[in-house]
């Protein structure tokens, strides 16, 4: 990791003073662990690949692809465990006075390909126009503090498209892929904002909507599968006792009555 510090003129964007500093893309395949360090700059991690694993003062952060990790000046951080296979990260240093108008979170997940254009961009500009680099670096920022301030609506917006659409057999992929992202993107977004996956979240609505079928319908359970896109009856009868431990009919049967007179 390339520790030379380059030191431009402060810029104000919003009323704010930042100063880019130097950056550079760590990348081994060799058991690597982050040294233990304190710098008087801000640093960004983004992880490309592989996983890190650092502690800022008592916090401990595990990474990893496409996880970004703003650290603090002043602060010591270092890491927390040998980090194996292949690891591949940027590390961005700048100085801000007055960060609080950027509405960066501690840890986020931003946009993957946004990310990796802007970072691949200022390793270019870095060398070859300082000064654009500064502004480059600035937008970086800023979308990166547009994103924490949305996120949560973007993917209230997934979630209702999933409910929406429940009855079918919808994959993390083709919903990432709709929306602009990579699976392990979304899924990061799910955890981060609902405690669990974009998987386990297609499975909870589209178990939702077949329990709701059960108890509202009078279809048949071969109908029922049917409507839900399942290649067989067995199929469907399979996922549903995998996912409740119980089957279709002994739900229906068990709960049924007991919906009807609570209506």
């Amino acid at each position: 990791m390339n520790d030379k510090v380059v030191k431009y003129d402060m810029i104000t964007i919003n009323g704010m003073a930042l100063s880019y500093s130097n950056m550079g893309l760590f990348d081994s395949d060799r058991e690597w662990i982050h040294p233990t360090i304190t710098t008087d700059t801000y640093e960004i991690i983004y992880v490309v690949e592989g996983e890190v694993h650092i502690r800022e003062g008592e916090a401990h952060y595990d990474l990893t692809k496409g996880d970004m990790l703003l650290l603090e000046p002043g602060i010591e951080h270092g890491g927390t465990k040998i980090s194996l296979g292949r690891t591949s990260f940027y590390w961005l240093h700048y100085y801000c006075p007055d960060p609080t108008g950027l509405s960066l979170a501690k840890r986020s997940v931003p946009d993957e390909a946004m990310a990796l254009r802007a970072l691949g961009e200022l390793m270019h500009l870095q060398h070859a126009s300082p000064v654009v680099a500064e502004l480059a670096f600035a937008r970086f920022l800023m979308e990166c503090g547009r994103e924490a301030e949305y996120g949560n609506k973007r993917a209230y917006e997934i979630a209702a498209y999933m409910r929406a659409n429940s009855r079918f057999p919808l994959s993390v992929v083709d919903v990432a892929q709709r929306f602009g992202y990579s699976a392990d993107h979304l899924s990061r977004m799910f955890k981060k904002e609902f405690g669990y996956d974009a998987k386990t979240a297609i499975v909870k609505n589209r178990l939702e909507y077949i329990e709701s079928k059960l108890l509202n319908s009078e279809y048949s359970i071969k109908e029922i599968a049917a409507q839900c896109g399942f290649e067989d009856e067995n199929a469907f009868v399979k996922f549903f006792k995998y996912h409740t431990k119980t089957t279709p009919t002994l739900y229906r049967n068990k709960y049924f009555h007991v919906h009807m007179n609570s209506k």
